[in-house]
């Protein structure tokens, strides 16, 4: 699935987003509660876009939107392959839904696994498809600034990040936080297109 098009443009704000976001959930629950986290909803838009090409041999398709912006989507493979297969000028409709969690992992826990899948029609006038992924990541915390609201943490790149947590229920949870504890964080993306009009061949 494309990261450019549907993740956002800088993995640090991704990562402070992932553990802030999922603290919404979790405000007042003890450390022993915090196993499980109920997703939140951080995206759900609409919108539409014309293909303006398509490399069909590196899976890389170029859209522009209503305001002229150009932006590439990248498909996998094995994803591609379940999926309706998109010419220029076709004109599609799309609906991006991204939902954030966050859950300390447990001491020996397994590294999370990120997983992609799809499903789509290839037939009729409308054909449709379906991306969903899961982007699963382990970050570190080495330290809770609670005074300041601040929480700095070591992502899997190994870059050390500083994020000020400014909303009431975030703050509650970053109290539960110390250094030491490993966060699982998993970025939900899910993306529903159909081709509304296409050029005819």
């Amino acid at each position: 699935m494309n990261v450019k098009l549907f993740a956002p443009r800088r993995v640090a704000a991704a990562l402070a987003i992932t553990i802030t976001a999922g603290a919404a959930s979790l405000c007042g629950a003890s450390q022993s509660a915090m196993a499980q986290a109920a997703p939140v909803i951080v995206g759900n838009q609409t919108a539409t876009a014309i293909v303006e090409s398509v490399d069909h041999e590196a899976g890389m398709v170029l859209l522009r939107d209503k305001a002229g912006n150009l932006d590439t989507v990248r498909v996998d493979p094995d994803v591609r392959a379940k999926l309706p297969v998109l010419h220029a000028g076709d004109k599609i409709g799309m609906r991006i839904v991204r939902t954030i969690d966050a859950v300390i992992a447990p001491p020996g826990a397994p590294m999370p696994e990120s997983t992609e899948s799809a499903a789509g029609t290839r037939t009729g006038p409308h054909p449709h498809g379906m991306m969903v992924s899961f982007k699963r990541e382990r970050v570190k915390v080495t330290g809770v600034d609670t005074t300041r609201n601040q929480v700095v943490f070591v992502d899997p790149d190994d870059i050390t990040r500083v994020v000020l947590v400014r909303q009431k229920p975030m703050q509650d949870f970053l109290k539960t936080l110390k250094p030491g504890d490993e966060v699982d964080t998993t970025v939900m993306d899910a993306v529903s297109f159909s081709v509304l009009s296409r050029i005819p061949s």
